[in-house]
């Protein structure tokens, strides 16, 4: 699973954000969340970029949520954070449409369209899971279900 330190601070940072409800500044953030400062103010900079958060410089300055935690996915946090989410490296796509999977049996490989299909899921349900989810979680999100197999084949 690819999922980087920068991603993972982009989701703690904006779950911080969420749960606060207020301005809060950049080492506030840092201190509370565990993240260098300068890497923390390097992932804001991109959720700033993305309009997943807002920037106000000055004295009483700091950051906030753009809008509304319910209407801001896990998945556009993580890739917002740092790049689009890949969970399987062998299924990813290189840059700008070159192939991003360097092995010999690329295409056709059966264990590859399994990854695809479980990447796809993951992927799905993290852009279907909100940061107020993360926040009202107390221990319950909502269920993750694997892709179905495609019709016709045997359970």
């Amino acid at each position: 699973m690819i999922i980087t330190s920068k991603s993972d601070y982009g989701l703690r940072a904006a779950l911080y954000l969420a749960e606060r409800g207020v301005r809060v500044r950049l080492r506030d953030i840092s201190a509370s969340q565990h993240i260098p400062e300068s890497v923390c103010a390097q992932v804001m900079r991109k959720l700033v970029a993305a309009q997943i958060v807002l920037s106000q410089a000055g004295p009483a300055g700091g950051y906030t949520l753009a809008r509304s935690p319910e209407t801001i996915s896990v998945a556009s946090v993580l890739s917002a954070a740092d790049r689009d989410i890949c969970i399987f490296r062998c299924v990813e796509d290189g840059p700008e449409g070159l192939p991003g999977c360097d092995c010999d049996l690329d295409g056709k490989c059966a264990f590859q369209m399994v990854l695809k299909g479980f990447g796809k899921g993951i992927a799905d349900y993290l852009d279907h899971l909100s940061l107020a989810d993360l926040r009202e979680q107390n221990g319950r999100l909502p269920e993750f279900h694997l892709p179905a197999l495609t019709a016709g084949k045997a359970s």
